[in-house]
């Protein structure tokens, strides 16, 4: 890749000053021939621990120029806004790369996620997405998508659902100037899939870089039913507010009703047959809580 380019690393972060610690040290041993910027914005208005992390994490030295924001309106949207603005604006980037802060990154996590935009002209390019459990998590979680999600081949592929590990070229940036991450997700999440919604409908471009991977921690409150099941129904509920916002024909409302109901008849019939494991009973619980978010988000 171009030495010359510069390449911003953008970190979201509220109230998690020990993932914060743990990712900016993952950051500092990537293997590159540039020098990325990394730029820390907080969004915790009483205690900004965020910003305290910076601090220090730049007073015991760091190899890369490091930065903190503050970002007063609350909101992970807000937060993502505030990244985009200084990156591609004040720091005048080529490229913003986003990662949150309960990850932490490979050594060549970066340096693929640039390659492969390099490679393919994407505007936007995700990365591979691993579990990192506290310890080992239940037989029920197996396979589950909200742990363990789906890796794709090297090159392009349709879309990019989130901002837990991207990179997002200039050209987006350019091309559809502007255009920012809906604050009405910024309390509920979803912005992120509804923003490359959007802008794919308007023609931008998506790759994938299986090699750039960061890994996602989930403690010991992160693996019970309640919690699995929850985000279950909060994924479904931003679906269908997206779905709201973008299909517009009578035709598909027709036929997402039509799935639901159908989602919504078998997902009980599923729990019940295959009470001998608790994986796959799982699956069909978490089917429901789905169908039960997307019921609650189209309902509006």
């Amino acid at each position: 890749m171009d030495q010359t380019k510069r390449i911003v690393i953008g970190i979201p972060t509220f109230r998690r000053p020990q993932g914060l610690a743990r990712l900016l040290a993952s950051i500092a041993a990537q293997h590159v021939q540039f020098t990325p910027n990394v730029l820390v914005a907080d969004n915790d208005r009483k205690d900004r621990q965020g910003l305290d992390v910076v601090e220090q994490t730049r007073t015991n030295g760091y190899p890369f120029p490091l930065m903190g924001i503050f970002v007063q309106e609350r909101g992970i949207s807000q937060v993502r806004n505030a990244l985009m603005r200084v990156a591609f604006e004040d720091l005048a980037a080529d490229g913003l790369a986003m990662v949150d802060d309960d990850e932490h990154v490979e050594p060549n996590w970066l340096a693929a996620l640039a390659a492969m935009q390099e490679q393919g002209g994407f505007d936007v390019v995700g990365g591979a997405v691993l579990p990192a459990f506290e310890h080992p998590p239940p037989r029920w979680t197996f396979g589950l998508p909200i742990y363990w999600r789906k890796v794709h081949k090297p090159g392009v592929i349709s879309i990019v659902h989130g901002t837990t590990n991207v990179f997002l070229n200039r050209s987006l940036y350019e091309s559809f100037r502007g255009w920012v991450f809906d604050s009405r997700f910024g309390l509920t999440g979803g912005g992120d899939k509804e923003f490359f919604t959007r802008i794919k409908r308007q023609g931008a471009t998506f790759g994938f870089a299986p090699e750039a991977i960061s890994y996602e921690y989930f403690s010991s409150s992160r693996m019970t039913r309640r919690w699995a099941l929850q985000r279950a129904f909060r994924i479904g509920c931003s679906d269908a507010r997206i779905f709201r916002l973008h299909m517009r024909s009578a035709q598909a409302w027709a036929f997402e009703f039509a799935k639901l109901a159908t989602a919504l008849a078998v997902s009980p019939l599923w729990i019940v047959v295959t009470s001998w494991s608790s994986a796959r009973q799982m699956r069909g619980c978490m089917l429901l809580a789905r169908q039960l978010g997307k019921l609650n988000g189209l309902l509006g």
